[in-house]
């Protein structure tokens, strides 16, 4: 029986590429008007590589690269960490998606990869924090997913065995890998066709989650009323 849906945040609930194209486009205004939008915007994305590269590291290499002679990378940087949530963008349907899971009354978490407090600024700035019982960020228990544990500590948060859950993520070895090494049902988002058998069900955007789930829940009670 399916009693919890846990969601990766960045790149499944959260546009984090449409997101961080428009923080950057609005820094190079503000900052740099004499730079070139796009050239600035192409460079920042390559060195972010997807937000796996702290942004200490690409405003080093920025700062350098451009020469920006009036900015330190530490000022670029909590430039970053004080307008980057204001840009936050939810993907279409994860409001429907999220309140048609607790009208089911299923229990729902947010498992994130980063530091605290700057995650939690974004998921503030998405306006979902009501709509979660739990969120965990990788800082606040010291391992990152793909770690077991990780997904370990919020089932036991959640009060529900990895049996009674559901994972909705878009990357492959931390969120697909990672919750089915535990046990939990994967859903993978991925907008492209399929490449791999990896995942118990995919998905090309959140619009079809739902369904998915109710996919699931419709088989365990085949199996139930067959036993």
């Amino acid at each position: 029986m399916v009693r919890a849906v846990m969601f990766d945040l960045d790149g499944t609930l959260h546009n984090r590429k449409a997101a961080i194209l428009s923080f950057i486009e609005n820094q190079q205004e503000r900052l740099f008007p004499h730079l070139d939008k796009k050239i600035y915007a192409e460079r920042f994305i390559n060195l972010d590589q997807g937000g796996y590269v702290w942004k200490d590291k690409v405003y080093q290499q920025m700062v350098g690269e451009f020469s920006l002679l009036n900015f330190s990378w530490q000022e670029l940087l909590q430039d970053y960490l004080s307008h980057f949530p204001l840009h936050a963008e939810l993907y279409p349907q994860a409001i429907t998606l999220l309140k048609r899971l607790k009208k089911k009354g299923l229990r729902t978490a947010i498992i994130s990869n980063g530091y605290s407090k700057f995650q939690r600024e974004v998921i503030k700035s998405l306006q979902i924090e009501a709509l979660f019982d739990e969120i965990v960020i990788s800082e606040e228990v010291g391992v990152k997913k793909p770690h077991p544990y990780i997904f370990e500590h919020t089932l036991s948060r959640l009060g529900v065995s990895p049996d009674e859950t559901v994972y909705v993520g878009d990357h492959l070895k931390n969120d697909i890998v990672g919750a089915g090494g535990v046990g939990i049902y994967t859903i993978w988002k991925q907008p492209r066709p399929a490449f791999t058998t990896k995942g118990d069900e995919h998905v090309s955007d959140l619009s079809e989650v739902f369904a998915a789930i109710m996919k699931k829940v419709n088989t365990e009670f085949c199996k139930d009323q067959i036993l």
